[in-house]
């Protein structure tokens, strides 16, 4: 076996890929427990196998050269993402050496850094009361937990003066929070109104963060158990690097600058976010089939045989940032 092949594949997939090489692929109809092997499901899910199902059906090899390009290409993005991790991490402990050489004084009232908001009423006024006094940034986490429905109507419409003033609102969506019901048509709303949303695969808790001076963090999932309001710089400035990071790591979704069909384009970016087929047709008000459709339009437009290797192909392409 080549040692090579060890460093993407497990030794038994690395085994199986050379059998379908040496003899140009397996029939399964012969080997009808192939298909369901975790050796196969490998091979297939990291582009080195596919089945075809013309004529008699068989597991057969990609090319080695496709093959083997697509994991080199999977590796150098994930060597970058841990480069581009570091840096933000040492960007943050500048910041935050910066925030504790000039915090605020120690014998500040405690109650002024930090305050505990206990009345539902007064949580969701004092997060408007917190956006409309922003002068340029309004950064926001939102999670599937939810003390209304998930309704269009029930977007947060930009203030006027503040969108004048050129504030920038941005959100970043839990994925799970996308997939439930409602959730997409008024993510719609909310991109029409001036928000840049983004989504993320899991976040444990909503935010609220204005002009990285005040944060309105909840002390349960909905954020009407109560929240924290705090003005502590240290914390504030840890809180909003808490942001930028997640920010930097979640996927667009909205289609402005969309390189292919706008339909396509918003199943790509679904599809980064580590959504299933299933999800993202709930989620758009489409059949799975039709996104299989569209999924398979994009691989073929990218020369690519799964989902792994079209996420990286679709960002080498510059069709998604």
């Amino acid at each position: 076996m080549r040692k090579g092949l060890t460093s993407v594949l497990s030794e038994s997939a690395a085994r199986l890929y050379e059998q379908l090489i040496v003899s140009g692929g397996l029939s399964l109809e012969d080997h009808p427990d192939l298909g369901t092997t975790a050796e196969c499901r490998e091979l297939i899910d990291k582009g080195f196998a596919r089945e075809r199902h013309v004529g008699t059906p068989k597991l057969i090899p990609v090319e080695p050269i496709r093959a083997i390009d697509n994991a080199i290409l999977v590796r150098q993005r994930a060597l970058l993402d841990q480069y581009q991790y570091l840096l933000r991490l040492r960007d943050e402990m500048q910041v935050l050496q910066q925030t504790y050489e000039a915090s605020a004084n120690p014998s500040a009232d405690i109650n002024e850094l930090v305050r505990i908001v206990s009345e539902p009423a007064e949580v969701s006024a004092l997060s408007v009361e917190l956006a409309l006094s922003a002068h340029s940034d309004v950064a926001s986490l939102e999670t599937e937990h939810s003390s209304r429905p998930r309704k269009p109507e029930n977007a947060r419409v930009l203030p006027a003066e503040l969108v004048e003033r050129g504030v920038r609102f941005r959100n970043i969506y839990s994925r799970a929070a996308l997939e439930l019901d409602g959730a997409g048509e008024m993510l719609q709303a909310s991109i029409r109104s001036g928000w840049i949303c983004r989504v993320y695969p899991d976040l444990p808790m909503k935010m609220v963060l204005v002009d990285k001076r005040a944060a309105l963090v909840p002390l349960g999932p909905t954020g009407m158990e109560g929240a924290l309001l705090v003005r502590a710089p240290v914390i504030v400035a840890t809180l909003s690097r808490y942001f930028e990071l997640l920010w930097a790591g979640a996927v667009p979704v909205d289609n402005e600058s969309a390189k292919i069909p706008p339909e396509q384009d918003q199943v790509l970016r679904l599809v980064m976010t580590g959504m299933t087929d299933g999800a993202i047709a709930r989620h758009l008000g489409v059949s799975e089939r039709t996104v299989r459709r569209h999924v398979s339009a994009l691989q073929e437009a990218l020369n690519v045989n799964n989902r792994v290797t079209l996420a990286v192909a679709a960002v080498r392409q510059g069709w998604v940032d």
